[in-house]
Protein backbone atom coordinates (compact mmCIF):
# COMPACT_ATOMS: atom_id res chain seq x y z
CA UNK A 1 0.00 0.00 0.00
CA UNK A 2 1.35 3.42 -0.93
CA UNK A 3 1.90 6.04 1.72
CA UNK A 4 -0.04 9.27 1.34
CA UNK A 5 2.06 12.37 0.83
CA UNK A 6 0.63 15.84 1.42
CA UNK A 7 3.39 17.51 -0.59
CA UNK A 8 2.67 18.04 -4.27
CA UNK A 9 4.58 19.15 -7.33
CA UNK A 10 4.99 22.93 -7.43
CA UNK A 11 4.73 23.46 -3.64
CA UNK A 12 7.23 25.65 -1.82
CA UNK A 13 8.97 23.63 0.91
CA UNK A 14 11.66 24.13 3.55
CA UNK A 15 14.14 21.41 4.55
CA UNK A 16 13.88 20.70 8.29
CA UNK A 17 16.28 17.74 8.57
CA UNK A 18 19.45 16.60 6.89
CA UNK A 19 23.04 17.66 6.44
CA UNK A 20 24.28 21.16 7.14
CA UNK A 21 24.49 21.81 3.40
CA UNK A 22 20.72 21.51 2.84
CA UNK A 23 19.05 21.97 6.24
CA UNK A 24 17.18 25.28 6.45
CA UNK A 25 17.09 25.87 2.69
CA UNK A 26 13.86 26.17 0.75
CA UNK A 27 12.80 25.59 -2.83
CA UNK A 28 10.05 24.48 -5.19
CA UNK A 29 9.16 20.79 -5.52
CA UNK A 30 10.01 19.53 -9.01
CA UNK A 31 8.81 15.95 -8.60
CA UNK A 32 7.38 13.55 -6.00
CA UNK A 33 8.84 10.03 -6.22
CA UNK A 34 6.94 7.08 -4.75
CA UNK A 35 8.48 3.63 -4.35
CA UNK A 36 6.25 1.38 -2.28
CA UNK A 37 6.10 2.89 1.20
CA UNK A 38 9.00 5.31 0.58
CA UNK A 39 8.26 8.85 -0.60
CA UNK A 40 11.03 11.17 -1.80
CA UNK A 41 10.94 14.63 -3.38
CA UNK A 42 13.19 16.52 -5.78
CA UNK A 43 13.59 20.14 -4.70
CA UNK A 44 14.84 22.85 -7.04
CA UNK A 45 18.46 23.84 -6.32
CA UNK A 46 19.06 21.26 -3.57
CA UNK A 47 21.19 18.11 -3.58
CA UNK A 48 22.69 18.75 -7.04
CA UNK A 49 24.10 15.60 -8.65
CA UNK A 50 26.29 15.31 -11.74
CA UNK A 51 26.01 12.54 -14.34
CA UNK A 52 28.79 11.84 -16.81
CA UNK A 53 27.26 10.80 -20.14
CA UNK A 54 28.96 9.13 -23.07
CA UNK A 55 28.20 10.44 -26.57
CA UNK A 56 24.98 8.84 -27.82
CA UNK A 57 22.95 8.65 -30.96
CA UNK A 58 19.90 10.06 -29.21
CA UNK A 59 18.92 13.66 -29.88
CA UNK A 60 18.91 14.53 -26.17
CA UNK A 61 22.70 14.32 -25.58
CA UNK A 62 24.48 13.55 -28.85
CA UNK A 63 27.83 14.96 -27.71
CA UNK A 64 27.75 13.59 -24.14
CA UNK A 65 29.25 15.59 -21.28
CA UNK A 66 28.46 16.36 -17.65
CA UNK A 67 24.79 16.94 -16.86
CA UNK A 68 23.64 18.44 -13.54
CA UNK A 69 20.28 17.68 -11.98
CA UNK A 70 18.44 17.72 -8.66
CA UNK A 71 18.78 14.69 -6.39
CA UNK A 72 16.01 13.44 -4.13
CA UNK A 73 15.50 13.81 -0.39
CA UNK A 74 12.99 12.05 1.90
CA UNK A 75 9.57 13.71 2.04
CA UNK A 76 9.65 13.51 5.84
CA UNK A 77 12.61 15.94 5.80
CA UNK A 78 10.63 18.80 4.26
CA UNK A 79 7.77 20.99 5.46
CA UNK A 80 5.30 22.91 3.34
CA UNK A 81 5.68 26.71 3.48
CA UNK A 82 2.36 28.54 3.75
CA UNK A 83 2.03 31.47 1.33
CA UNK A 84 -0.36 33.26 3.68
CA UNK A 85 1.79 32.90 6.81
CA UNK A 86 5.20 32.84 5.13
CA UNK A 87 6.53 30.05 7.34
CA UNK A 88 6.60 26.23 7.43
CA UNK A 89 3.37 24.64 8.66
CA UNK A 90 1.96 21.20 9.28
CA UNK A 91 -0.55 20.14 6.69
CA UNK A 92 -3.93 18.57 7.32
CA UNK A 93 -7.18 18.11 5.46
CA UNK A 94 -10.51 19.77 6.13
CA UNK A 95 -13.77 19.01 4.43
CA UNK A 96 -15.32 21.92 2.60
CA UNK A 97 -19.04 21.53 2.14
CA UNK A 98 -21.36 23.43 -0.11
CA UNK A 99 -24.81 22.79 -1.44
CA UNK A 100 -25.37 19.19 -2.35
CA UNK A 101 -23.16 16.15 -2.25
CA UNK A 102 -21.31 17.03 -5.47
CA UNK A 103 -19.74 20.15 -3.97
CA UNK A 104 -18.22 18.35 -0.96
CA UNK A 105 -14.42 18.01 -1.17
CA UNK A 106 -11.28 18.06 0.95
CA UNK A 107 -8.76 20.90 0.99
CA UNK A 108 -5.21 21.09 2.31
CA UNK A 109 -5.09 23.37 5.34
CA UNK A 110 -2.42 24.59 7.76
CA UNK A 111 -2.63 22.88 11.14
CA UNK A 112 -0.97 23.67 14.43
CA UNK A 113 -1.06 25.41 17.74
CA UNK A 114 -2.60 28.91 17.63
CA UNK A 115 -3.66 28.42 13.99
CA UNK A 116 -7.10 28.38 12.50
CA UNK A 117 -7.53 25.86 9.71
CA UNK A 118 -6.72 28.12 6.78
CA UNK A 119 -6.12 27.02 3.23
CA UNK A 120 -2.50 26.44 2.23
Amino acid sequence: MQTKCKIKKGDLVKVIAGGKDIKGQSGKVLEVLRDGDKVRVRVEGLRIIKRHLKPQRSAKHPEGGIVEGAGSIPASSVMLVSEALGRPVRVGAAEKTGEGKASRRKERVARGKNLKAEKV
